[in-house]
């Protein structure tokens, strides 16, 4: 029993350190069937060390020449990187920001990031192909995630605070904030009329620390909690995860394990308790990753665990794939290693 107890603990305190840092998902390009079997895939790891801390989380991408990579760095730039097929290099934005936790795109010319700037209000940043633009407003907290149905229909979402785009203007929406307050930490959809966002409660009441997860959704007028589930040291029960994706027309979520809803459940298609991000191409090409650089490859019938390089044990935080080549980032706190695949 007493095992058990450590046993519990342990992962209540990975989990909290997980969501602490965790932003938001990003929608994935249309269903593409791998051309080459992803198995074989050769792999390349780059390392980024900017400052004391480069802490990136977040990868997106048009395609294998348009990448981007997101997050916390200490230094200026840093907080978001671009990859054009050849090399990595910092973005220069028009804010000072603190973190760049969410990427999302409709091409190379429509992309937006989210995330905190450095005076802790809303930062929303779109670029054009050309030039980005500051859409930060004061009157949100942090965000987290972003994802968008079409260009004139985008949310954004994060600590206690909703953004919906138009096509012309953010505007603040209204969902259910508990008292304690809520962490929405990912989101993902099929289409204007069924969106999804997940995320978290975190309550400290002595001597039991519990989690409380929230599993959103948005029926084309109105958001409401669909589903919930909860953690603490003594009691485990997980539903769905933390991190949400649209894959090929079936929605897919990633915490403690890997979930696939069918009808109005989720079921667990991977119990790796390792595994937290996840990104696939359709659905017979999905990766799931997570602790101590954990990589599975689903392709339609069976999960196979890869090696991405012998001795590599750092914590894989995203994934992005296009069906020929494959991007994921992962972080060990001070240094992030951008993992390419082909």
């Amino acid at each position: 029993m007493k095992k058990n107890i450590s046993y519990l603990i342990s992962k209540l305190i990975l989990i909290i350190t997980f969501q602490f840092f965790v932003g938001c998902d990003t929608t994935e390009p249309p269903p593409v069937k791998p051309v080459k079997d992803p198995r074989t895939y050769t792999w390349t790891i780059d390392t980024l060390k900017v400052s004391f801390q480069t802490y990136l989380r977040r990868i997106w991408g048009s395609g294998p020449n348009d990448v981007y990579i997101g997050g916390h760095n200490a230094g200026r730039p840093g907080s978001l990187w671009h990859y054009d097929g050849k090399s990595l290099s910092p973005v220069e934005l028009p804010v000072i920001t603190y973190d760049v936790n969410g990427i999302y795109g409709f091409s190379s010319s429509d992309v937006w990031v989210v995330g905190e700037t450095a005076t802790n209000v809303s930062l929303i940043l779109h670029y054009d192909g050309t030039k980005w633009k500051d859409y930060s407003s004061n009157s949100g907290k942090e965000l987290k995630c972003i994802w968008g149905s079409t260009s004139t229909d985008v949310w954004a979402a994060g600590t206690n605070t909703l953004f919906h785009f138009d096509g012309t203007s953010w505007k603040k929406y209204d969902f259910f904030i508990p008292p304690q307050g809520v962490q929405v930490l990912s989101m993902s959809g099929l289409g204007s009329n069924e969106v999804y966002m997940l995320g978290y409660r975190n309550d400290a009441v002595d001597p039991i620390d519990t989690i409380f997860n929230y599993m959103y959704n948005f029926n084309g007028s109105q958001w409401s909690v669909v589903d919930s589930s909860y953690i603490t040291p003594y009691d485990y029960v997980r539903n769905f995860g933390d991190i949400v994706k649209a894959i090929d027309g079936t929605m897919y979520s990633a915490g403690d394990r890997m979930f696939k809803q069918e009808g109005d459940g989720w079921v667990i298609i991977n119990d790796d308790p390792s595994i937290f991000s996840l990104g696939g191409s359709s659905a017979e090409n999905i990766f799931a990753a997570g602790l101590y650089g954990t990589v599975y490859q689903y392709n339609g019938t069976d999960w196979a665990k890869l090696t991405i390089k012998e001795g590599f044990q750092e914590d894989i935080y995203d994934v992005w794939t296009n069906g020929t080549e494959a991007f994921m980032i992962a972080t060990d706190g001070s240094s992030s290693f951008v993992i390419h695949g082909k």
